[in-house]
């Protein structure tokens, strides 16, 4: 029986060091959904571990993922990079709630100031904020810092789930869609 808990012990204790280092690979490789399934997977096995946290988190950014980032936001907490992550990620997660409601609602958040950053979502609600354009559905803005990027911002729904959109074009050709 004792032979069968430390095979057990020994086993789940590899499982676990295997998975972070297949999602630093994952994450190195630019695979980003797949780490952000895999690190979601193993979320609960590494709660105490804040690079597996942070790494999790930068996953699923990146892969337009991120509701899942409320987990890690309330767990990054230990160090000072931790801290810099989890309020980054709140950030991001916040616009993404104010952009819903101000689309979705009609909600004027206008002559207010937030933080930003230079994530997509950001940048596209830093324009929303300059100008809503409310009588558009589909809302268009270029880039600050350069002249051939441009966004599309519209609601969209998915699976009878609201959300938004962001289409990125550089020189008028569609390079990325995000929906958060």
């Amino acid at each position: 029986m004792r032979v069968l808990f430390l095979f057990t012990l020994l086993l789940t204790v590899s499982l676990v060091a295997d998975s972070k280092q297949r999602l630093f690979n994952l994450y190195q490789q630019g695979n980003y959904l797949q780490a952000c399934n895999l690190g979601h997977q193993g979320f609960l096995y590494h709660q105490s571990d804040e690079a597996y946290i942070s790494l999790y988190a930068f996953s699923c950014l990146k892969a337009d993922v991120i509701e899942r980032l409320a987990g890690p936001i309330a767990l990054l907490n230990q160090t000072k990079e931790s801290r810099i992550n989890s309020a980054y990620f709140s950030l991001i997660l916040m616009q993404k709630s104010l952009l819903m409601e101000a689309l979705y609602d009609n909600k004027s958040f206008q002559n207010l100031k937030f933080p930003t950053s230079t994530h997509t979502l950001s940048k596209v609600f830093d324009l929303y904020l300059k100008n809503p354009q409310p009588t558009q559905m589909v809302k268009e803005y270029k880039d600050a810092l350069d002249s051939r990027v441009s966004y599309k911002l519209y609601t969209t729904e998915i699976n009878g789930r609201k959300s938004i959109a962001i289409d990125e074009y550089y020189d008028k050709i569609l390079s990325h869609h995000h929906v958060y």
